[in-house]
């Protein structure tokens, strides 16, 4: 029996190199790859300076972290590092040995890490494009070692470590940016930045202050959890694989429920409310799905549609969880199991049918925390053969006094229903759908003052023994909107009439 032999193929270091260049890391993602290594390495404040250069910008994130010694630094930038079959902490957001290294040199042909532990002098090494290309799979030490004033600020630090990317070029789309495209790209960093370590930045994990260019990055929550119209729906722990994980489903608040559009728009969050719908998957509390239906949807997979942009769904999953939901190098994608996905779907759908309740209702609006739950809907849907029907509530408050004083009651109803069987639904779905939302309303002060005298008209057949607050909220409980001066409006007309 012949002995199996076996054949040295060892990779062409200037093939790989190209290869792993293009795994298509954009600048913000390399970036959030390089902060995972800080926060593992227990940093609390991460510096990050990116600035605009006509020919090649370069890019500098300095942590004060634990640092490392030299034969660690040798390690880490070793490709492979460690390995996706390696042991980690829960607090290690590490998962291929790769994510420095390829997410830096994506962006840039040299990276230059320098690192200080504690009680150390500073320790150097480069990966340079070229070099690798030359002479194989090699660092060098740079002497001396490179001008930044954050190497400065490392040297006189107690630990750290600096990561420095110098040559950018094409791939990382920063190169040959003018100016103002350059800082408008920044602006689309500092939000991604924001979104990704949100739980770092102002949530519940170990706190840390992350820095671009001079200003704080500011954390943007996808479930707007301070909203008192925010609805959270039951929450649930899953087993799979001898671990498990939370999953906890949101229904945000309808846009009436915002103080103003800069507030809606800005808890759409980065690319709008229709690309952030869908699930928030997590790992280690750092996001790594930032709004996706995950292919789930039963025999008909779910897309990104209106109805369901209020829906965001939270899945909490811990750091030895990787390859059951198959996170990919650059930790921008999780799958989930097979197993799951009929459970997933199952949560998911109410999420998304609480959430469409709310959408499409807005004469009834969201339930608000701490309020009671009968509220009363203007228009009510109805299922049948034929599919949604919507009619006006003959139980609204304000239709049952017109009720009660109409002298035509056939009269009454038949105009009712006229209105109820000429909604024009596709019409409204279609603009809504078009600009992204019903526009919130904003009155001006004659309609303000219009709409208060109809009112103050339907107030007078409201029950005598009302009081003044009660006619005006009863008045006002469905119509969308700011309606501050509304109410004041109102008030003074049916207090003026009262006396």
């Amino acid at each position: 029996m012949m002995a199996t032999r076996s054949v040295p193929i060892p990779p062409k270091p200037s093939a790989l190199m190209s290869s792993l260049r293009g795994l298509g890391y954009s600048p913000e993602t390399a970036l959030a790859d390089v902060i995972d290594n800080c926060i593992t390495a227990g940093a609390a404040n991460i510096e990050i300076d990116l600035k605009w250069e006509i020919d090649l910008p370069v890019a500098a994130i300095l942590d004060d972290g634990r640092g490392m010694g030299e034969q660690m630094l040798v390690n880490a930038m070793c490709l492979g590092g460690e390995g996706p079959e390696s042991e980690r902490a829960p607090g290690d957001l590490g998962r291929f040995g790769m994510g420095m290294k390829t997410a830096s040199l994506s962006q840039s042909r040299r990276l230059t890490v320098l690192t200080k532990p504690a009680g150390s002098p500073v320790h150097a090494l480069r990966l340079d494009v070229a070099v690798i290309a030359r002479d194989g799979w090699v660092a060098e030490i740079p002497d001396p070692l490179p001008e930044h004033v954050l190497a400065t600020k490392l040297a006189r630090s107690r630990s750290g470590t600096l990561v420095l990317w110098d040559q950018l070029d094409e791939l990382s789309g920063l190169k040959g940016l003018s100016k103002e495209a350059f800082f408008l790209r920044l602006e689309e960093i500092r939000a991604h930045l924001g979104m990704i370590f949100h739980r770092y930045i102002d949530g519940d994990a170990s706190r840390i202050a992350i820095v671009l260019n001079g200003r704080a990055i500011r954390a943007w929550d996808p479930f707007q959890s301070d909203h008192p119209a925010t609805q959270a729906m039951p929450s649930q722990r899953i087993r799979h694989a001898g671990a498990s994980f939370t999953i906890q489903p949101f229904v945000l608040p309808h846009r009436d429920r915002f103080e103003n559009d800069v507030a809606y728009d800005a808890a759409g969050g980065p690319g709008g409310w229709g690309a952030r719908q869908g699930f928030y998957v997590y790992r280690g509390k750092r996001l790594l799905v930032s709004g996706s239906w995950l292919g789930l949807g039963g025999s008909r997979t779910w897309t990104r549609d209106e109805s369901s942009r209020l829906a965001r769904i939270q899945i909490d999953l811990p750091t030895d969880m990787d390859r059951e939901w198959r996170i990919d190098v650059r930790k921008s994608q999780a799958r989930p199991p097979g197993t799951l996905r009929s459970r997933l779907t199952d949560i998911a759908a109410r999420c998304r049918e609480a959430a469409r309740e709310v959408f499409a209702f807005r004469g009834q609006g969201p339930r608000v925390r701490g309020t009671p739950s009968e509220a009363h809907a203007v228009w009510l849907a109805t299922a049948t053969r034929s599919g949604i029907q919507y009619r006006i509530n003959r139980e609204h408050p304000l239709i049952l006094a017109c009720r009660a004083a109409s002298e035509n009651l056939r009269s009454l109803d038949a105009i009712l229903s006229i209105i109820e069987r000429t909604v024009p639904v596709e019409r409204i779905w279609l603009n809504v759908s078009e600009s992204e939302g019903a526009a919130v309303p904003v009155l001006d002060t004659e309609e303000v003052s219009d709409l208060s005298d109809k009112l103050v008209e339907l107030g007078r057949l409201l029950p005598p023994g009302m009081s003044t607050g009660q006619r005006v909220e009863t008045l006002l409980h469905s119509l969308p909107g700011d309606l501050t001066a509304l109410r004041a409006s109102l008030k003074h007309k049916l207090e003026n009439t009262d006396g």
